[in-house]
């Protein structure tokens, strides 16, 4: 079984993403407690034992980047799948360093207080977008990955066309991010911008996707 330069370097992000959450363990007081879950004005409203918080992340990303490692060579659309494996792994491994850099960030917040994790986190999803949006166009018709709707899997055309569409949308909507994230006064606004900047390419390629269709089809 052959493993892509991008696949290793997806699982030295994976690797990197536990000793960040180990090393922030080891120095962090026994009894320490660590926020999970803020409020849209980004103030931290519960948390948990160091042990719990830091193991969260790690753990999603074995079992997410194991499982997309795996999971084309267990699909049906393996042929298909083999047709775009580069963006596949552009995919894997922007996914991986997003995880990363969430983990790192919590422990930079955990060592110190004062370290801003929301715009961290979200600075890593804007350039994810921009990345993942420039190859978008590339990943051909497959049952795995991609923007799969009735129309986009039942007609190849109008696939690659709402995939180069949505990639361009991606690739805008992380370079708008990047700015809020930069310039956002507060974690409300930081919040709702990163949320309608990852939401955009989605509703707005699920939209082109239905609409080419009915052009192709009329």
């Amino acid at each position: 079984m052959t493993i892509s330069r991008a696949r290793w370097a997806a699982f030295a992000l994976v690797a990197a993403t536990v000793a960040a959450g180990a090393f922030a363990y080891v120095r962090l007081p026994a009894a320490a407690t660590i926020a999970v879950r803020y409020s849209l004005a980004g103030q931290p409203i519960d948390a948990a034992p160091k042990g719990a918080a830091l193991a969260i992340l790690p753990v999603i990303s074995i079992l997410v980047i194991g499982g997309l490692v795996l999971a084309p060579r267990l699909t049906p659309d393996k042929e298909r799948i083999a047709r775009s494996l580069g963006a596949f792994d552009t995919l894997l491994l922007g996914l991986a360093a997003v995880l990363f850099a969430a983990e790192a960030s919590i422990a930079a917040k955990a060592l110190s207080p004062g370290f801003d994790l929301v715009r961290a986190v979200f600075l890593a999803l804007a350039v994810m977008l921009v990345v993942v949006g420039n190859v978008l166009g590339k990943v051909r018709q497959n049952h795995f990955f991609g923007v799969r709707t009735p129309w986009t899997l039942g007609d190849e055309r109008v696939w690659d066309k709402t995939h180069r569409f949505t990639g361009w949308v991606m690739v805008l909507a992380g370079l708008a991010l990047l700015p809020v994230d930069l310039l956002a006064s507060s974690g409300a606004w930081l919040v709702a911008g990163a949320v309608a900047c990852a939401a955009a390419p989605l509703v707005l390629g699920l939209v082109y996707s239905a609409r080419v269709w009915r052009r192709e089809h009329a």
